[in-house]
């Protein structure tokens, strides 16, 4: 599936959790647990449950799923602020489409650009109705990208009572955000004017002296917008290093001494996300990865602060006295 088909699902999901409403999801859910749990058991000929009845039995088995339903039963409150954010996400998300859709035409010139002399055609009378939709879609998504994050801070926001914790979350508000949308668009950069034009142009040198160079337009748009996204995605790698450091989860030390199994992994998403698995497309890819890793060291190393130790000795449990027994009885 795609980048964008993941986050198509993503925002059903989203769009379900603001129209039913806080109180109305976890009982649709159970409803269609409900129906599952019959439809399975008409297989064994086994009778039908009633909702209460499968309460019981969901219950007595200890159902993760049942037990996730009752956790939203009780976050009905939480669950009304997050539908409110949402529709602020979706506010925007739609301003952006508005937008995106004006300026369809040239943002489509734009991204035809890395084709180089590679001819696009249409095969199908719905190809261009998706591709617009799609450039639509993921240009408003890459615009609601802060909005998003700000949205889930504040939705966790009061949550945080430390004084430590209020801080963090100030910092992370103030510059974490801006750094994201920052990174994330120098991943995307990078995508169109280093990654796609050069792996373009090794696929449109394959088999050319046999065949003509025609793609499917809207093949083409899924596969530019898939590559910008997840490479502007893999350059937020650096921010995550120096969160989890901040957070003390991992320490500067270990990133250094993993950085074997750092390699690794590195060269698994290089190969998964470039257009072609030759050595040339996938070293343009791990060079700024690996850069990046050890940018994320050196902001971890800026950031980390290890977990404090309380070395106050701590109170010896007082020893229960010892009942005192008599020497001098015996039997008589």
């Amino acid at each position: 599936m795609s980048f964008t088909g993941v986050f198509g699902l993503i925002i059903l999901a989203i769009v379900a959790l603001a129209l039913l409403g806080p109180s109305k999801l976890p009982a649709g859910l159970e409803q269609m647990w409900l129906v599952l749990t019959n439809f399975r058991r008409s297989g064994t000929e086994s009778p039908q449950l009633t909702l209460e009845q499968a309460r019981r039995v969901w219950a007595a088995t200890g159902s993760p799923f049942y037990d996730l339903i009752q956790i939203m039963y009780g976050a009905v409150e939480h669950l009304l602020e997050l539908r409110r954010r949402i529709f602020i996400v979706i506010g925007v998300l739609a301003a952006g489409a508005v937008v995106a859709g004006i300026f369809v035409n040239r943002i489509l010139t734009f991204l035809t650009k890395p084709a180089g002399e590679a001819q696009l055609i249409v095969l199908r009378p719905t190809d261009m109705i998706w591709t617009y939709m799609e450039v639509i879609f993921a240009a408003a998504a890459v615009v609601a990208l802060p909005v998003l994050l700000y949205q889930a801070l504040m939705f966790v926001r009061p949550a945080l009572e430390a004084p430590h914790e209020v801080s963090l979350f100030r910092v992370i508000a103030l510059v974490g955000i801006p750094l994201v949308a920052i990174f994330f668009l120098l991943g995307m950069a990078f995508a169109y004017f280093i990654m796609l034009p050069t792996g373009l142009k090794y696929l449109q040198s394959m088999g050319s002296d046999f065949a003509s160079v025609a793609w499917n337009i809207r093949e083409y748009f899924s596969f530019v917008l898939a590559v910008m996204l997840w490479i502007g995605a893999s350059f937020l790698t650096p921010l995550v290093m120096a969160l989890l450091a901040r957070l003390s989860l991992v320490s500067p030390k270990t990133l250094t001494r993993q950085w074997r199994y750092a390699i690794v992994g590195i060269a698994f998403v290089a190969a998964a996300i470039t257009p072609t698995v030759d050595p040339v497309n996938m070293g343009l890819v791990m060079a700024p990865l690996v850069g990046l890793y050890v940018l994320g060291v050196v902001m971890a190393r800026a950031v980390y602060k290890p977990r404090r130790v309380s070395l106050e000795p701590q109170p010896e449990a007082e020893a229960a006295p010892v009942p005192e027994t008599g020497t001098g009885s015996g039997r008589s």
